[in-house]
């Protein structure tokens, strides 16, 4: 069994013996237990990893989520049933997987079935049953592995983007950077904006313990401009840096992720790297995302820079949050105002 923060645990142990009430789950939203017969996991735990668990690029890459498998022959597995995303991998009629069924979740042929069911050990979880026809030997799981990281996906970016709009949509700013800069951009209420004559900040770096910086910079030159590359992109990051932040950064262009923005006009794309705080400052880094966006209709181009420092934290959850928030940009109305 991998092994989770001896902290969780403890806490779990803790209300578990001190209240018969169910307990509130426990675990990020993107910790999950899978809870299945060792003899099931020799089979398919690698695979498991492989898939569930892919790599985001950040400060070092950084699992999106998190698989602790424990085996219902531990007596683990009882506190750990408690987390808030528990698969549970079995028969029908197995102690550990008939609690997440309904009738109409039986397998129906040599298939597995998927069923889902809330609030069985604890309040506020998830439980995923993968249920295997009685002939059925482990690795019939192989096959339903794509869809439950769909499952855990498509839940983790939808409970991002709540979490992220918990304070509301501030449409009413994306109303007036259309009017008045000729760009949309929509951000959470919490995030404050700093109106410059050809760049904008939006900032949110509320005071929590470790500090969360998220900033968000739209800066805009005339002249719809298809040919900038990477480096220009780059050169574009560093004057960013020196003209609109206090926190002194160096960009690092030893590692990057690139790709094509195709929802926007040719020469549009986005850049992933790190950036990371000069030498004898104080030692900070993080990831940014970098986007260039031509728009021929305005005749001018774009630079959107989002980094983030989360120190001690997983960086999916931000990471999720800037591509959203990026991706609600539209060039909008004329600019003139703005030149």
């Amino acid at each position: 069994m991998r092994s989770i923060h001896l902290a969780w645990l403890a806490a779990v142990l803790a209300a578990a013996t001190c209240s018969d009430r169910a307990p509130v789950a426990y675990g990020n939203a993107n910790a999950v237990i899978v809870i299945a017969m060792d003899s099931v996991w020799e089979t398919v735990g690698d695979r498991f990893h492989a898939a569930l668990e892919p790599r985001i690029f950040a400060v070092r890459d950084e699992r999106t989520f998190d698989v602790t498998h424990v085996s219902p022959a531990e007596p683990e597995w009882r506190t750990l049933r408690q987390w808030k995303q528990v698969i549970v991998i079995g028969k029908a009629d197995d102690a550990w997987v008939s609690p997440a069924l309904d009738r109409d979740a039986l397998p129906n042929g040599t298939a597995p079935a998927l069923a889902e069911k809330g609030d069985i050990w604890a309040r506020g979880q998830l439980v995923t049953a993968v249920v295997l026809p009685p002939d059925a030997g482990p690795e019939a799981v192989i096959d339903v592995i794509p869809e439950l990281h769909r499952r855990l996906d498509s839940r983790f970016r939808q409970y991002t983007l709540e979490r992220m709009f918990a304070s509301g949509p501030n449409t009413a700013l994306r109303d007036s950077l259309r009017a008045r800069a000729g760009f949309g951009l929509l951000v959470p209420q919490v995030y404050d904006v700093t109106w410059g004559e050809r760049a904008i900040r939006f900032l949110n770096d509320q005071a929590v313990s470790p500090q969360i910086i998220r900033s968000i910079v739209v800066t805009w030159r005339p002249g719809a401009d298809s040919s900038l590359d990477a480096e220009k992109l780059f050169a574009w990051r560093d004057s960013v840096v020196a003209e609109h932040y206090t926190e002194p950064q160096v960009t690092n262009r030893d590692r990057i992720e690139s790709r094509t923005l195709d929802a926007y006009p040719a020469g549009s794309f986005e850049v992933v790297g790190i950036w990371s705080s000069p030498p004898g400052q104080f030692p900070a880094a993080g990831p940014f995302i970098g986007r260039v966006i031509v728009c021929p209709e305005q005749d001018r181009t774009y630079f959107i820079d989002a980094w983030l420092y989360a120190p001690a934290k997983g960086k999916y959850e931000y990471m999720l949050q800037f591509e959203t928030i990026l991706d609600t940009f539209e060039c909008a109305g004329s600019p003139a105002s703005a030149e």
